[in-house]
């Protein structure tokens, strides 16, 4: 696909808009995932930084540095490399933070950068292995979610 730009500044937007017109041939293009990618471009454009509040202290945490969200004895939980915060929201809410993170698990949603290899056993069990050496097992509810993402990626 050749993607041509025109940009024109419009007076008539405001500062935080920008109109896109989308313009094609007639051909039988699949351009759903680009236009996918437009709109969900404004999700992951917002809250790069996630703050976190521990013990009283508030901090920024980079989404990517983000490894899982997990739920533990009615709390929720943010792994960030080797330190684990307390947090308030709920794991439904974190879920649309950005792209990259994806629900395994009724109680955990993983950050899909810090995967290392998805480990798939003949009975259909799916461990996704993270780059901190930690495994968590995606649920049978979410293993089709987990073969569909990695479908769409597959070369």
């Amino acid at each position: 696909m050749n993607i041509i730009l025109n940009k024109k500044e419009n007076e008539n937007l405001n500062s935080n808009e920008i109109f896109v017109e989308l313009q094609y041939s007639n051909k039988n293009l699949n351009l759903q995932p680009f236009i996918d990618y437009i709109n969900n471009f404004e999700l992951n454009y917002k809250n790069k930084v996630f703050v976190i509040n521990d013990n009283y202290e508030l901090f920024e945490i980079k989404c990517e540095d983000i490894i899982i969200f997990y739920s533990d004895k009615k709390n929720n939980y943010c792994k960030a490399k080797n330190e684990h915060y307390r947090i308030k929201s709920k794991l439904y809410e974190l879920e649309k933070i950005n792209n990259n993170f994806v629900r395994i698990s009724k109680s955990c949603i993983v950050n899909m950068i810090h995967i290392e290899k998805f480990d798939i056993s003949e009975t259909g069990k799916i461990i996704v292995k993270l780059d901190d050496n930690t495994e968590q097992v995606v649920s049978r509810r979410r293993a089709s979610d987990i073969m569909k993402y990695l479908d769409d990626r597959r070369i």
